[in-house]
């Protein structure tokens, strides 16, 4: 689930947000398309207009992760999808502060998932002139699908190495490989709506994902058990995660041509279907 190391939780004291979050107004997109205001983009709709301001500084309770690293260690013994849901549920309502505060963390997630989106959408209808240039520079170069995938997260996600945007290029990435996987023969710069809609829906899933092995990953590490079912589980996390955005994605059809929109909208009812 990404490469993101697991966290020991936050010390006594500490707020809801880490301290390597980027600050409002930070953006991981070098793609400059059509942009919304910093303080529409800081507002993740379906979320009070405060909450961006409530979770400043907000001191989060003492093992706030506790409950859900319990729930995650039941689940790897007993491989209960109860068990894990009850993890996700306590990491984003306890560990979290609530759905709206953790999309509000989360924010780069639903940037950088939008820009990409924004940026497949604008090489496919040739609306923006330096897209084109690019498209039509790395058509020359006839790159393999994996390279061409490195080359167009590279070019929607800065390269300033913060964790966020680590974090994001490599799930970005791995969202192009699994559009190439479920459609071999797809060209990445002509993609229709749905098939956007997918990589950002992927995105943000594998996201979620490296969220869970970062914040309960210790899970994994204090645990004697068989790496290969520690792998499975893992890998069931991931298909349960995706079926869960899935479902969400699916409800947001009316926005598939406005990727932002589309990037928060999911991210903030995915979180709020895990916090249920």
């Amino acid at each position: 689930m990404g490469t993101s190391t697991s966290s020991s939780g936050g010390r006594s004291g500490s707020p809801f947000d880490p301290e390597w979050l980027a600050p409002d107004g930070a953006t991981p997109s070098n793609f400059d398309g059509e942009t919304q205001s910093d303080s529409e983009q800081d507002h993740v709709e379906g979320a009070p207009a405060s909450d961006s301001q409530a979770g400043e500084n907000v001191i989060a309770p003492d093992r706030r992760f506790g409950p859900a690293r319990s729930q995650l260690g039941s689940y790897l013994r007993n491989g209960s999808r109860d068990n894990l849901r009850g993890a996700t549920r306590s990491m984003v309502s306890k560990g979290m502060g609530g759905a709206s505060r953790a999309a509000t963390t989360m924010r780069s997630t639903a940037r950088g998932a939008g820009a990409l989106g924004q940026f497949l959408a604008a090489a496919r209808d040739g609306t923006d002139p330096q897209v084109t240039d690019w498209v039509a520079r790395c058509r020359a170069a006839n790159l393999s699908a994996s390279d061409l995938a490195l080359e167009v997260l590279k070019e929607v996600i800065s390269g300033s190495g913060s964790i966020d945007e680590e974090s994001l290029r490599d799930s970005g990435t791995d969202a192009l490989a699994n559009l190439y996987e479920s459609h071999p023969d797809v060209d990445i710069f002509d993609l229709t709506d749905a098939q956007i809609a997918e990589v950002i829906g992927m995105t943000i899933a594998k996201q979620i994902c490296q969220l869970i092995d970062m914040q309960l990953g210790q899970t994994y590490e204090k645990l004697k058990h068989d790496p290969a079912q520690i792998q499975e589980r893992r890998t069931d996390i991931r298909e349960w995660v995706w079926a869960e955005v899935r479902v969400t994605l699916e409800e947001k059809k009316a926005s598939y041509a406005d990727p932002k929109s589309l990037a928060q909208s999911v991210l903030q009812s995915a979180l709020q279907v895990f916090a249920e």
